[in-house]
């Protein structure tokens, strides 16, 4: 896919939601920001330059109003697209044109300059994958491994995302945690390697 907005190198949409039940009334509504981009803060150390990497975040309510309110803070000087409002209960016709709010939005953030690069951005887009990693190094959750693999029918750029975004967490955490996490991945892949070669 083409980028769109050359100049920041990062087109955002907001083409749909999901409805997700909870137990007993409870629930919410995630909607899904897709992204494509050609950042280096998204590629792993194998793409190219040029290389253009698609993926999806899923993400609530609260966790895009979040964004803006970081976003309105640290750059007084941009008018952002209004936020839709809160209401307690919200009806279908409230969840898509909330949709079409958010799409407005994510538009114009990736159309802004210092907005597309900026960390506020960037965190908010690479949160989903450090909630699916425990850098403890324990095993997903099974019902996240489920929807993993019925995204990956759907979503062939899927490969290439997750090492990006691991491996630009890991080099947080590395920072954040000395060389902890390293020592943890060889001894890990000793153990893993069928062939009984060990690789550094």
């Amino acid at each position: 896919r083409q980028i769109q907005n050359t100049h920041t190198g990062l087109d955002l949409s907001v083409p749909e939601y999901q409805e997700i039940r909870g137990k007993m009334m409870s629930g919410h509504v995630e909607y899904h920001i897709v992204v494509v981009t050609r950042l280096a803060a998204f590629k792993s150390a194998k793409h190219k330059p040029e290389d253009v990497v698609q993926f999806m975040v899923s993400k609530k309510y609260s966790e895009i109003e979040e964004l803006y309110q970081r976003l309105t803070a640290r750059y007084p000087q941009v008018s952002l697209p209004l936020l839709p409002r809160k209401v307690l209960f919200v009806g279908e016709s409230d969840i898509s044109e909330r949709r079409a709010m958010f799409n407005d939005i994510m538009k114009f953030i990736s159309k802004d300059e210092d907005l597309a690069t900026s960390p506020e951005l960037l965190e908010f887009l690479g949160t989903k994958s450090s909630s699916a990693i425990d850098f403890k190094g324990k095993n997903v959750p099974d019902d996240k491994e489920k929807e993993d693999e019925e995204n990956e029918a759907l979503d062939f750029f899927k490969e290439e995302k997750t090492p990006d975004l691991i491996s630009q967490f890991l080099s947080v955490e590395n920072v954040k945690k000395g060389e902890e996490k390293e020592e943890g991945d060889e001894e890990e892949e000793e153990i893993l390697d069928p062939l009984g070669i060990i690789r550094y």
